[in-house]
This record gives C-alpha cells, sequence and structure tokens, in this order.
C-alpha cells in the first residue's frame, strides 16, 4: 500500500479509537449513551456548549486530554485527507475503477501484440 492511502487509512483509524476513548470515558463515569456521544462530538469538534453534566475533578483532567488529542486526530485526519486527494489517489482510484468496468464489458475479443517495444 502506498503511503498516502497507508496514512489516510492510519489516520482514520487513530481518530475512530480517540472518538472510542472519548465515548468510553464517558460511559465509565456513569453518562447515558447519547450525552457520552454528544459531548465527544462537541469536545472533538470544538463547538463548546459547555458540558452536558457536572464533571467531577477527575473527568476535567479526563476532558482536557481528550480534548487534545482529540482534536490532534481530527486535524491529522484531515490533512492526511487533504494529502490523499492532492497526491491524485482518489483519480487514480477512480480511473483504475472505470478501466475495470470497461473490462468487464469485453467479450470475445482478441488481442494482438507485436514484437515490438510494447510486446517484448
Amino acid at each position: 500500500m502506498n503511503s498516502p492511502n497507508r496514512q489516510f487509512i492510519i489516520s482514520i483509524v487513530v481518530f475512530a479509537v480517540t472518538v472510542l476513548i472519548g465515548f468510553v470515558g464517558y460511559q465509565l463515569a456513569g453518562w447515558s449513551v447519547l450525552d457520552s456521544l454528544y459531548m465527544v462530538v462537541i469536545t472533538i469538534f470544538g463547538v463548546g456548549y459547555g458540558e452536558v453534566q457536572e464533571l467531577s475533578p477527575g473527568l476535567r483532567i479526563f476532558t482536557l486530554v481528550f480534548i487534545l488529542i482529540g482534536c490532534t486526530s481530527l486535524i491529522y485526519a484531515i490533512g492526511a485527507f487533504i494529502n490523499w486527494l492532492t497526491e491524485g489517489q482518489l483519480k487514480q482510484m477512480l480511473g483504475r475503477r472505470k478501466m475495470h468496468k470497461e473490462i468487464n464489458k469485453l467479450s470475445n475479443h482478441t488481442i494482438i501484440c507485436g514484437y515490438g517495444r510494447v510486446g517484448k
């Protein structure tokens, strides 16, 4: 797997793990599923609506660390996505898919190669 694809996949995995850790952290604090998910989203995306519930000192530290890690992983994922696009990976992937569709449409065809530069 080439570097931009690998970097993009790694960034998505890192971001997903970060979201999961945040969600589980708020669940362990006794929050509901909806409150945990809501807090993860507003924390990572920097919305800043405020806490859903009162935070204990330990949960404040968790949230502070989660803000730093969550925002960093989001920025990394966005950067990897932009790198993936600019490196032409999307265009190459779509072109390859189109070529495979065209090849699959072919039937009863014969390919003739000469003994030249291409046919060696």
